[in-house]
This record gives C-alpha cells, structure tokens and sequence, in this order.
C-alpha cells in the first residue's frame, strides 16, 4: 500500500468514526486539516510493528469545539486502522 492509498484509507475510516452518533451535519472533514502520512513504530498487544500514520488536525469549529490532534495509524501491509492520539 502507498502512501495515497494509506491517506485516502485514513480519511474514510476517521470521517466514518467521526459521524458515527452525530446528528446530521454534524461533521465536517472541511473543519480538519489531513496531514501526509508519515512511518511509525507503533507498540500493540503483540510488540512494536511499523504502521503509517496519518494525522488529523482542527481548524475552525472543530477547534472551537475543544478537539486536540487526532491519527489514524494505517498497517501498510494488511490495510487494518486503528486510532491514535
């Protein structure tokens, strides 16, 4: 997986995470900055592993609303996420 594939995939699963139990409108990806992914050992349950991690960071509302940085860490072999603060 390259690193657009890995952004591309971030973006869907935060925005998807993001919306979940919000009324409609909500959540506006427009309110984040999406950062370029980046390699990162990440420790896990079972040890230290290399994923990308893509960053997400507020800017207007968002902001205004109290978010801090949040990352979707991205398994660049296997395509699973997870989220990362």
């Amino acid at each position: 997986m390259d690193r657009d594939e890995a952004r591309e995939l971030a973006t869907a699963e935060f925005v998807r995470r993001m919306r979940a139990g919000k009324p409609r409108g909500g959540f506006r990806i427009e309110d984040w900055h999406v950062g370029e992914p980046y390699e990162e050992e990440l420790r896990g349950l079972t040890g230290k592993k290399p994923y990308l991690v893509v960053d997400f960071v507020p800017q207007g509302d968002a902001e205004l609303q109290g978010y801090r940085k949040l990352g979707m860490a991205v398994d660049p072999e296997t395509g699973e996420l997870d989220m990362v603060r």
